[in-house]
Formats: C-alpha cells, structure tokens, sequence
C-alpha cells in the first residue's frame, strides 16, 4: 500500500503537471514575452518539483536511509536504493538544482533555460511512476 503522504503528493504533482502541459503549449517566442506565462510556468515547475523532494525525503525518513546534505542528494539516495534509476536520479538532480535556482537566484533567471525545462515535465511524470512501481514491489 502506497502511504497517504506520498498519495498527496502524487496528486498535486498530477494538478501541477497538467497546468504545466497547458503553459507548454505556447510557442517560444510566445513564452519569452508573456511574463503571465513565465510565473506561472516558475511556481508550477518549483511546486512540481518540491513535490518530488518531499516524496525523496519522506521514503528516506519512513525507511531510516542515510539523511541528504542536499535536495540533489535526496535523489542519489533513491537511486542507491533503488526507488529510481540512475538515469533518472542524474535528470532529477538537475530539475533540483533548477528548482534552487528558481528560489535563490530569482534575480537572474534565464527565461530560455526556463522555457528549456519546462519541456522536461515527461521526467517528473516517470520520477512519480518508478517511485510507485518500486514502493509497490
């Protein structure tokens, strides 16, 4: 049985992602020059993949895993456990550190890196799909 944490989460990733797949219809010239798009594209994507960290860092808690120094780390632990996959667990590290740029380098955000991960949602669907698969087993 999957726990009504990780349940929670899954379910607002999934409300997130579909606004994600909406924002990302818009062409790129489109989203370099709407800033309504560009906001909500930022707090979907960094919600999106807080999420993620949360689900990372609750499984490390309920099993008693070694604690992360990092939010990136919290996927390396998955990894080492075989909750995720290596390919996965490196893609993952880099939307974290995307997401830490979002939160503390707002100032200089690059809206083309921006528009950039916005099309790598497809990772966050298969982070939550290998996280349930694996939890299962």
């Amino acid at each position: 049985m999957v726990n009504k944490v990780i349940v929670n989460r899954v379910k607002k990733i999934e409300e997130y992602l579909r606004r994600l797949k909406e924002i990302r219809k818009a062409k790129k010239e489109q989203f370099l020059t709407d800033w309504k798009l560009q906001d909500l594209a930022l707090r979907n994507l960094q919600v999106c993949i807080e999420a993620c960290i949360d689900i990372g860092n609750h499984l490390i808690t309920m099993n008693r895993w070694e604690v992360p120094e990092t939010y990136a780390e919290t996927m390396e632990i998955l990894k080492r456990h075989r909750i995720i996959g290596e390919e996965l667990a490196v893609k993952m590290g880099d939307l974290v550190k995307f997401r830490n740029i979002i939160v503390h380098d707002y100032l200089y955000l690059d809206m083309e890196k921006v528009y950039r991960n916005l099309q790598r949602i497809k990772e966050i669907e298969e982070f939550i799909s290998q996280v349930i698969r694996n939890i299962k087993e």
